[in-house]
């Protein structure tokens, strides 16, 4: 098999995740890893075998890369993604793309006119259970689709807020940009297209920039309603919920695990199969490390077949801006006191 090297830009706690990813796929490594913190690079570095640098223009310049793998603050996503795609290497950017609309779309534009692959992480997409949900409501098992949810319920410390988190510049909001994403991606993926939003946010429980609590109400496209919570400020923190209800069935998922599967025409047996499809794969719900790098593993895993076949990556850039305008949404209503249609202008 074609080999396959890594640059990791950012040696955080998701540069880690992304290195204990990639080292258990096949004929894949880390070339190099990056950090503006020197230790953290070379921490990083020695522990996989990698060359390090503190300039990501050095490492996504090296010719022993074949992909570079963006996990810095969510507003630095942008300068080094170009730079990789110009460089002619193929991008993994963690969620979101970046923390605005227009920097989203200098990197899908980067990517595309230099020819190279590009996919966003949203790892709940990569549990059993997702696309399974997916499947049963695009062949309309649940009917008249009615509501469509996102609850994040999660706990972070004051010291988590202590360096970029909950900043605008660099994370590009709080609770909702952050740990709410994941479910909001799901949701939209499942339901379908967001076409009206309202929503409020609030800081209640920290000493942050943005919201660690926020509320909005949704309509779709297909007319049903929904609603989306997301929090860092409900102690200890509850595992993440989607949940999908029309006239003939209902689907919830707690992190992306399917736990509830009562369909109208539910074959015998189908119910238990559904809810015992995978295990828990833990949740971030009450810590920043709390989850396991599975669902890492498997979408770099589907990357490094698209590079290898020349094929579609996993979660195109077009596709992962989806949630991103949602929360950009929320965040206007909540500034203006109006409800926001989608597309943004």
């Amino acid at each position: 098999m074609q080999k396959i090297d890594f640059a990791l830009i950012g040696a955080g706690n998701i540069g880690k995740v992304h290195a204990r990813a990639i080292a258990d796929i096949p004929d894949t490594r880390v070339a190099v890893v990056c950090d503006v913190v020197e230790q953290s690079a070379r921490n990083l570095a020695e522990a996989n075998g990698a060359a390090w640098t503190t300039d990501y223009r050095q490492a996504v310049a090296r010719a022993d890369v074949d992909v570079v793998c963006i996990g810095t603050p969510n507003g630095l996503h942008a300068e080094p993604a170009i730079a990789a795609a110009e460089a002619g290497k193929h991008l993994i950017v963690e969620k979101p793309l970046d923390v605005t609309l227009e920097r989203a779309d200098r990197i899908i534009a980067a990517a595309e006119k230099a020819g190279v692959k590009l996919t966003c992480v949203f790892p709940l997409r990569f549990m059993a259970g997702a696309p399974k949900a997916r499947e049963a409501i695009c062949q309309g098992r649940l009917g008249r689709l009615a509501l469509a949810d996102a609850y994040v319920k999660w706990y972070r410390t004051q010291e988590y807020y202590g360096s970029w988190h909950g900043t605008w510049k660099l994370e590009g909001g709080g609770a909702l940009i952050n740990p709410a994403i994941h479910s909001i991606d799901l949701l939209q993926w499942l339901a379908g297209p967001v076409e009206t939003v309202f929503g409020r946010t609030a800081t209640l429980a920290h000493r942050m920039e943005a919201e660690d609590t926020g509320s909005a109400v949704l309509t779709f496209r297909s007319g049903a309603l929904g609603v989306i919570q997301g929090a860092t400020s409900c102690w200890p923190g509850d595992p993440s919920r989607v949940e999908l209800h029309g006239d003939k069935g209902t689907i919830a998922l707690d992190e992306g695990r399917i736990v509830k599967w009562k369909l109208a025409d539910a074959a015998p047996g189908e119910e238990e199969a559904m809810l015992n499809l995978e295990p828990n794969l833990g949740s971030a719900s009450g810590s920043p490390v709390g989850f396991s790098y599975e669902n890492h593993r498997r979408q770099f895993a589907a990357m490094v077949q698209a590079i290898r076949e020349d094929g579609e990556p996993p979660i195109l850039g077009a596709e992962a801006r989806k949630a991103l305008e949602i929360i950009l949404a929320i965040y206007r209503s909540a500034q203006t006191g109006a409800v926001v249609r989608l597309p943004l202008a």
